[in-house]
């Protein structure tokens, strides 16, 4: 099979099941495009694949960080494209499956991302005042010099809220002229490879009861073990794991601020938002073929199968 089937789709959509169903069929190996899935000793919270649910097929890009590193959509490219060439020298297929969009793009385009060296005083500086002022303040300071990507990128996204700051202070080039640039680039060149991508699409009462009953699930399975040690950590604002929904939520109560019905309740509500979020940006940000998410896992993997012999 020349082409690697990605598939796509919000939290709790079905995209590992399916994927590993799939895997099987095709004699594949799984690539993970999440961005939170990469850190050790964050399983629940993550809803990380488990030996079991593997059912023996190997999964990349999976526990290769600790909390405090640094891991940026570059370093996911690289490496995704390494492992591609590293299963398919096996003799394997590939499959990408994951809910980072902007990784998922990374990789089916071949976005170039500027290699600048980070201005950490500045980092420093901005993250003191999301702490000092709030992370409205801050989000107001990227409105002014680039109100493009400020309407793109929420508030308490600190991370992205900074390294926006970041580059139109030094290098510039407003974030949003880069992606727009890219996005230019894109549609003039081919890929690196022949990607298909399929996205996961499920009504969305249904989907939003997935998300509910999952939360609970990961409460019963120890998810407050995990944020409490993420905050125990005392990690920069801007750590990506301190961003992290399903961690950040838990915040407040271990602060004596809420109860932890109202964290629970906290990180059901922002979950659901996060999956209309992704949703969003598959349907507009990627080519995807979709797939109606209420079908049979078995169903599923025969039409992506039909899909991909005719194209």
């Amino acid at each position: 099979m020349d082409k690697i089937i990605c598939i796509v789709g919000p939290t709790a959509s079905g995209k590992t099941g399916l994927a590993i169903e799939l895997a099987k069929k095709i004699d594949a190996e799984i690539i993970s495009a999440d961005s939170m899935q990469i850190y050790k000793g964050l399983d629940v919270g993550t809803a990380k694949v488990t030996k079991e649910e593997a059912q023996g097929i190997p999964h990349h890009i999976i526990d290769i960080c600790n909390v405090e590193d640094n891991f940026s959509v570059a370093d996911f490219k690289k490496m995704c494209y390494d492992k591609i060439e590293e299963i398919k020298s096996r003799g394997k297929n590939v499959i990408i499956a994951g809910g980072t969009g902007l990784y998922m793009n990374a990789v089916v385009y071949d976005m170039n991302f500027e290699e600048e060296e980070q201005d950490q005083e500045l980092r420093q500086r901005l993250e003191n005042i999301a702490k000092e002022k709030g992370n409205e303040y801050l989000h107001k300071m990227l409105e002014e010099i680039d109100s493009e990507s400020a309407e793109k990128i929420h508030m308490n996204n600190v991370k992205r809220v900074i390294r926006a700051i970041e580059m139109a202070n030094k290098s510039k080039i407003l974030k949003s002229v880069h992606m727009q640039k890219e996005k230019e680039r894109i549609e003039k060149e081919e890929g690196k490879y022949d990607f298909i991508v399929f996205c996961i699409e499920q009504e969305r009462e249904y989907l939003y009861n997935r998300i509910n009953l999952r939360v609970d699930l990961m409460v019963k399975d120890g998810i407050l073990d995990e944020a409490r040690k993420v905050y125990d950590m005392n990690l920069p604002l801007n750590n990506t794991c301190m961003q992290a929904i399903g961690y950040k939520e838990f915040f407040p109560y271990f602060r004596g601020e809420v109860t932890l019905e109202a964290a629970i309740e906290t990180l059901k509500k922002e979950t659901r938002h996060y999956a209309k979020r992704q949703m969003t940006w598959f349907n507009n940000k990627l080519d995807t073929i979709k797939l109606d998410g209420s079908k049979p896992k078995d169903a599923l993997v025969d039409e992506i199968l039909r899909v991909v012999k005719n194209n």
